[in-house]
């Protein structure tokens, strides 16, 4: 479709301007995603801001679809009276075909560990599929680039999961919180919606905990298809109450954690499905929280019609997502240090229950973020000092928050905790206190290679950090 075709198409748009006869391949409300084959749609009743409309044109932008007359405009204007209205006939011309299935996972923890895992199943089976999280977009586990949020806006989620021509891809995203609330999945079909838990997080935007929990469930409620299927865990404080809500909708439920899906052990590892029991010769589960992202994964393939066959004869070569659970041996100290992406308190407890017993508990580097959940950093600093041994407490992404005083909330409940203001310096000097066969998890960045700091991105990356540290001794 040629720029010069929307005089065609939206018949009750004014035109102002000439429309050039250059193909449109991507239709983007943010200013970041522009080239000249770019649509730009400006929402005027959002108060787009002029910076972002003159980032715009300075990347050659030529076309904008909007709903009233930009002032003083060195580019073309399409003015539409119902703005979400043109721009769906245009996705539904340009990218027709829905994904072969499209699955939605949420909750506060996991989504990423079990979309990977998913991923990495249709991978190693040659089915083909689409994947956008808060690692980035890929294709068949190739990066095609960067993801800023964890579920991007409905213009990207519409273009990435549909396409121009029919085909067998599947679609896999994280929904998170905001991206629900948004309404960031509107007109798009969701076959298979997970969730692996509910805790706390994202209370500066939701208000409180019932909010925050109504929205999760939003993606059952509202946005899943009513002939679509629903991986519920079993654990879920809520389970009763979404599978009542499931069954006024009829909707297929299958639960994991117990009765349909789920690991045990009898002297051998077990996979039960649909009460067939599969034993796991080679597979070796690392924890808890790994058991129930696969568990959740599993759940998934077998609503997307894979078979348990297919699926058991890959679980050995499944790896955990980059920034979760990475572990990197410290052999001069005969250690384990890991990286993850922590960040909740319930995170938190987990990854240090996992590695704590009667007789030891883990070291822990960790923040919490600046201009966010206020909350968690009283949380977080119970949890670390209920359940780590040395604790080091630094910054995360301060932004424009004095970090300084983040830290002093945190020590306020971790008394013990010494406060190293630079994260590099924290994390060397946790190792450096290392004991022998110690463990140490430097939590809440996982996969980010930057820490926020006011207005400025600056490069960081934990793995590396570590990496470089060890490889040299």
């Amino acid at each position: 479709m040629l720029f010069s075709d929307l005089n065609k198409i939206l018949i009750n748009g004014e035109i102002i301007g000439k429309l050039p006869k250059k193909k449109i391949k991507f239709i983007s409300d943010h200013s970041k995603n522009i080239n000249a084959n770019t649509l730009f749609v400006i929402n005027q009743n959002k108060n787009l801001k002029l910076s972002y409309f003159k980032e715009a044109i300075s990347k050659n932008l030529n076309t904008v679809l909007t709903n009233r007359y930009i002032e003083n405009s060195p580019v073309s204007q399409i003015i539409v009276k119902d703005l979400d209205k043109e721009i769906l006939k245009l996705l539904k011309l340009t990218k027709p075909f829905p994904p072969k299935f499209s699955v939605a996972i949420t909750g506060t923890n996991g989504k990423t560990s079990t979309s990977w895992y998913l991923s990495q199943i249709c991978k190693i089976n040659k089915i083909p599929f689409k994947l956008t999280g808060t690692i980035g977009y890929f294709i068949n586990l190739k990066k095609i680039k960067e993801s800023t949020l964890t579920t991007p806006s409905n213009l990207d989620l519409y273009q990435f999961a549909y396409s121009s021509n029919k085909n067998n891809y599947n679609y896999i995203s994280e929904a998170s919180s905001h991206g629900l609330h948004q309404g960031r999945y509107k007109n798009i079909k969701i076959d298979i919606a997970a969730i692996t838990n509910i805790s706390h997080d994202h209370l500066d935007y939701h208000k409180n905990f019932n909010s925050y929990v109504n929205t999760k469930l939003s993606l059952f409620t509202k946005n899943l298809d009513s002939k679509g299927v629903a991986v519920i865990n079993s654990n879920l404080k809520n389970y009763k109450i979404i599978k009542k809500k499931l069954r006024n909708r009829k909707i297929k439920m299958i639960t994991y954690g117990s009765a349909d899906v789920f690991f045990f052990r009898d002297n051998n590892l077990y996979l039960n499905i649909f009460s067939k029991k599969f034993k796991l010769e080679k597979f070796k589960l690392e924890n808890n929280i790994q058991k129930e992202n696969l568990e959740c994964a599993i759940a998934c393939a077998i609503a997307m019609k894979i078979s348990a066959k297919k699926i058991i004869n890959c679980l050995n070569m499944l790896k955990s997502a980059p920034g979760r659970f990475e572990a990197i041996n410290y052999k001069k100290k005969k250690s384990k240090i890991i990286i993850d992406y922590a960040h909740t308190p319930d995170a938190l407890e987990n990854i240090l229950k996992n590695f704590s017993n009667d007789n030891f508990k883990p070291s822990l580097v960790f923040g919490c973020g600046g201009d966010r959940d206020k909350l968690k950093r009283r949380k977080m600093g119970l949890v670390a000092a209920k359940y780590a041994n040395k604790i080091y407490i630094t910054d995360d992404n301060p932004r424009y928050e004095n970090p300084k005083n983040i830290r002093k909330i945190i020590k306020n409940y971790c008394p013990n905790g010494i406060e190293v203001p630079n994260r590099k310096k924290a994390i060397l000097l946790a190792i450096s206190k290392l004991d022998f066969n110690d463990i140490l998890i430097i939590a809440g960045k996982g996969h980010e290679n930057y820490q926020l700091i006011k207005n400025k991105k600056i490069d960081l990356n934990d793995f590396q950090i570590v990496k470089n540290f060890v490889s040299k001794i």
